[in-house]
């Protein structure tokens, strides 16, 4: 291994940066793919790019000759976009899921359903790496230089987003969601065992919050409560080992059970069900956000299983299946499309 010792000089930097002493021609872009991939140890332990060095830290990478002249500089010179879409289309085949992309599911004369893979961005934010699915809205819509998002998914779940061809598209989404005529329907593994459906009524605390907090009080509106329905009850042992979940760097306790749950919302929040599952005592399997006991590790992305796999509203019913359902037993995964056509 190769190793450094932080020095004072070096104290707060960021890993990646500090890297820099080790690979000194290996690019930045370069360095912060190899933290992804868990190559660099700070104190033993992979680290994320970001992570802020102490006097003192020990960082190692391997010294294997080929991560300084192989794949890290090999994509030094693609545009960020595309570099972007690589690893993170490198991440999904390689962490959890097969070979997914975006695409189209359904249009009409005004809107559009696209699918968003996991681990893709909905929209282009500053200083979040990789594509994001409003890059790709030209190429996936014909260049339609009207269209624009009308909801967001978060970075790890997967699912249908919708999109507004003009104006009148954007009205009726709009007008359906204030009436209450829209459905949302999301496949979800919750850890443990869910006996009974269940509805959760709570007001959420949004504001300002990396994590959605929920009160003890119910949300008037029903269009922000979430249902929860469960459809079947999976051994936890079995389904790790089907996702090979502990192969890609996922640790703590393995829940006594998994189950697959259909949750429903009308017109949704940021982090709604991840929230409302949790305060259930069933958070999402591999949410540490919202306490998940069995999750990957911190140096590694959020990672959980939630997919928006059906919305509905007058003249428009879209369907996508996730991808992960492949790992699911043949009864368990026709119990989730049953579900989301019913």
């Amino acid at each position: 291994m190769k190793q450094l010792t932080v020095s004072a000089e070096e104290n707060d930097a960021r890993l990646d940066r500090v890297l820099g002493r080790l690979l000194p021609d290996m690019g930045l872009r370069g360095r912060r793919r190899l933290c992804e991939l868990g190559l660099a140890l700070v104190n033993g332990r992979a680290a994320a790019p970001a992570r802020k060095m102490r006097e003192g830290d020990i960082v190692e990478i391997s010294d294997n000759d080929e991560l300084s002249a192989g794949p890290f500089l090999s994509v030094e010179g693609l545009p960020a976009g595309d570099e972007g879409a690589q690893m993170r289309q490198e991440r999904v085949s390689s962490v959890l899921f097969p070979e997914d992309t975006a695409k189209l599911i359904l249009r009409t004369r005004h809107l559009v359903a696209l699918g968003k893979p996991a681990f893709m961005h909905t929209e282009s934010l500053a200083g979040k790496p990789g594509a994001s699915l409003q890059q790709m809205l030209p190429s996936l819509l014909g260049g339609n230089g009207e269209a624009r998002l009308l909801n967001r998914l978060d970075y790890p779940t997967s699912g249908l987003t919708l999109v507004a061809l003009d104006e009148k598209g954007a009205d009726q989404y709009r007008n359906a969601q204030e009436e209450g005529r829209t459905e949302k329907r999301y496949l979800a593994l919750l850890e443990g065992e869910l006996a009974h459906e269940a509805t959760a009524t709570q007001r959420l605390i949004l504001k300002n919050r990396s994590r959605v907090l929920v009160e003890l009080l119910p949300h008037p509106d029903r269009r922000r409560h979430t249902h929860i329905q469960p459809l079947a009850v999976l051994n936890a042992v079995a389904l790790a080992r089907a996702l090979r979940l502990t192969e890609h760097r996922w640790t703590g306790r393995l829940p006594d059970a998994v189950t697959l749950a259909g949750c429903t919302i009308l017109k949704g929040a940021r982090h709604q069900i991840r929230a409302h599952c949790s305060s259930l005592g069933h958070p999402l399997l591999g949410d540490r956000r919202y306490g998940a006991l069995f999750h990957p590790e911190e140096s590694m992305d959020e990672t959980f299983f939630l997919h928006h796999g059906r919305f509905i509203m007058p003249d428009f019913d879209a369907l996508a299946l996730p991808v992960w359902l492949d790992a699911l037993e043949k009864d368990t995964a026709k119990a989730a499309v049953c579900w989301l056509k019913g």
